[in-house]
């Protein structure tokens, strides 16, 4: 059982795993009240945890996986009811798996991002 699909503070937030395979995963949220800043745009908090999600998704696929860095660049603002799409591929797997993706609104990139996990047993 993949521990991602227990995510209480991704499931809180109204964020979901909607696909995991062996080399991507994908999440997905809609932008609430809840998810918005000072600034009435979608917090940075909000986006990096839908990409730490798809991150956990694929990492934990066949152990249990924690994070060792993780990193985010913010490309555009996401805004009140937009529907967001996180897609994640595997780049190496291993004891140290890397990752990488973006965060998408149809034809517009909001983020992109990368992580690297550590194995710390088997499912």
């Amino acid at each position: 059982m993949n521990p991602a699909l227990d995510d209480i503070f991704a499931s809180i937030n109204e964020m979901h795993i909607t696909s995991i395979s062996d080399t991507s995963a994908v999440t997905e949220m809609t932008v609430s009240e809840r998810h918005l800043n000072g600034v009435g745009v979608c917090q940075g908090g909000a986006l990096f945890t839908l990409a730490d999600l798809a991150i956990a998704a694929l990492t934990n696929r066949e152990s249990k996986s924690v994070s060792t860095d993780a990193d985010i660049h913010f490309l555009a603002p996401a805004r009140l009811g937009e529907h967001l799409i996180c897609t994640c591929r595997m780049i190496r797997d291993g004891r140290h798996p890397f990752v990488n993706g973006e965060i998408r609104c149809e034809n517009k990139l909001i983020a992109t991002f990368s992580g690297r996990d550590y194995k710390i047993e088997k499912l």
